[in-house]
């Protein structure tokens, strides 16, 4: 199940890097939020949270929620494969000239990363979703999972990986996908 999700969750590599054309979602809110490439460090620290909460997902969750969850992964993954091909986003990235460590890094991630697959924000829709069924796993710490997203959400956004519509579809796809996935199996 687990080499499922990551393959969908793959073909954000060739989709990132073909695509052209498309819709640039800024707005005037967004001139209003600073670069700060500090944030580097949070949008970095989620890949291999994101390893180790499929991981933890299948060693502890029980049956039903385990398949609630990889039905929700599943629905989100293809929801955001798909528009991210029929709806192509992107961003425009400021030029960063000389820095300290975190610009360096985010220098290296703007090289690496393709300028498409803005919306929805992957970083906040797997965050998320993995946030939601973690709450309902463990439910003595909403504000741990809900603080998780919140430093995701503003680190795409000051590293400026992401539009504000970015991670707030993020948010949205995850949020369904987690009620399809409590609907189906729990």
């Amino acid at each position: 199940m687990i080499i499922l999700i990551v393959s969908v969750t793959s073909l954000y590599f060739p989709l990132n890097r073909k695509l052209t054309g498309g819709f640039n979602l800024s707005t005037r809110f967004d001139t209003w939020i600073p670069l700060w490439p500090v944030w580097v460090v949070p949008y970095l620290l989620c890949l291999p949270v994101w390893a180790a909460g499929l991981i933890w997902a299948a060693w502890k969750m029980d049956e039903e929620l385990f398949r609630s969850f990889v039905s929700a992964c599943l629905f989100v993954q293809v929801s955001a494969m798909s528009f991210f091909y029929f709806f192509p986003t992107y961003v425009k990235r400021p030029i960063l000239t000389t820095g300290n460590w975190a610009t360096r890094i985010l220098q290296m991630i703007y090289r690496n990363d393709g300028d498409y697959n803005a919306f929805p924000s992957g970083h906040v829709y797997q965050t998320a979703l993995i946030c939601l069924f973690y709450n309902h796993l463990y439910p003595s710490y909403p504000w741990l999972w809900i603080g998780i997203v919140v430093i995701v959400a503003l680190s795409t956004l000051f590293t400026r990986q992401h539009y504000l519509a970015d991670p707030l579809g993020g948010l949205a796809i995850a949020w369904f996908g987690y009620r399809l996935g409590m609907y189906l199996f729990l």
